[in-house]
């Protein structure tokens, strides 16, 4: 509270002074002018101010009011001038205006809290998330949080949100220099299926190959990038009833296939991916018969199975099958 003072009496003009007070009705600042005129604001400190706070707080008041947080912000300092009461933060920010005798001071500080602390992660669901758990369930550990920042391309800020919460969940260890030193793959990956589902995190278009699925595969090469998840690349359990593809543009790339628009009867999904991160540490599957063979890109083990938990028909039963070679070190990632 003191710094928010400091900062209202250097901007007084020359000659006026401001005291901090603590009468019968609380703490108050009494501003002096050089012709002894003088004027009393009531004083509400508070911890923090939000904008709702702030529309509570503004109830007449037998005079004028000024609030003092360490950090008011925009929303919270306008319903505060729209009120009629004066404000004053430990930033910088300040706005005092008073009637009798005329007083009018000014000041900008921060936008932003600079002691905000993040608010801490309480789910797997985004972009960050998910390159961070990719990141920790395919690569060689330890992983420091800048190896891991740099590997998954995600900001340190992000990157130490989502450590902190796979940290409290029990799914990672750090050892003494913090870094990632362990991780519970299988149980990682359950937790990120949780949050993440197929058909919501990622854009879906529905299509009919009318020559059948085996005809597709050949023309995957005309992309200039795919990689296909689902069944293709679970662990070969099932057979791949509908073709699912992350494609850059579904649009265009339906076009180049071949495909048909398809309401009903779609045995080709293409989805435009909830991040890039679909397209990395990709692998190549044969799929077909004998000479009929062709070469497939499919996603990694680890988003195979998010895929699969949330894919309709047999896709949980084949990301449970996934989940048994991970648990008995066979997964290749």
């Amino acid at each position: 509270m003191q710094d928010a003072i400091a900062g209202v009496r250097r901007r007084l003009p020359p000659g006026w002074s401001a005291d901090a007070l603590l009468g019968p009705r609380g703490p108050s600042l009494r501003l002096s002018g050089p012709d002894a005129r003088m004027a009393e604001l009531d004083v509400v400190f508070r911890r923090a101010i939000a904008p709702r706070d702030a529309q509570a707080l503004l109830a007449p008041g037998p005079g004028p009011t000024l609030f003092i947080a360490p950090h008011l912000g925009a929303r919270a300092r306008q319903l505060i001038a729209a009120g009629g009461a004066s404000y004053a933060d430990t930033t910088g920010n300040l706005r005092v205006v008073v009637s009798e005798p005329a007083i009018f001071l000014e000041g900008v500080g921060a936008e932003r809290d600079p002691d905000r602390a993040p608010r801490p992660l309480n789910s797997l669901r985004g972009a960050a998330a998910g390159r961070v758990v990719r990141a920790l369930a395919e690569l060689e550990l330890p992983l420091g949080i800048r190896a891991l920042s740099a590997a998954s391309a995600t900001p340190l800020s992000s990157v130490s949100r989502v450590v902190s919460f796979l940290e409290a969940e029990a799914l990672i260890t750090r050892d003494t220099q913090k870094q990632v030193s362990d991780v519970d793959r299988p149980a990682l990956l359950q937790r990120w299926a949780a949050d993440y589902t197929l058909t919501r995190s990622n854009a879906l278009l529905q299509f009919l190959e009318p020559r059948g699925i085996p005809s597709l595969w050949a023309k995957l090469g005309r992309l200039p990038r795919y990689a296909a998840t689902g069944s293709t690349a679970g662990p070969g359990i099932a057979a791949t009833r509908i073709a699912m593809i992350y494609v850059d543009q579904p649009h265009d790339a339906a076009r180049t296939l071949g495909l048909v628009p398809a309401e009903a009867g779609a045995n080709v999904w293409l989805l435009s991916p909830f991040d890039d991160v679909v397209f990395a540490r990709t692998r190549l599957r044969a799929v077909g018969q004998g000479a009929s063979a062709v070469d497939v890109t499919i996603v990694s083990a680890a988003q195979a199975y998010v895929d699969l938990a949330s894919a309709p028909g047999r896709g949980p039963q084949e990301a449970e099958a996934m989940l048994a070679h991970m648990t008995e070190g066979r997964n290749d990632r």
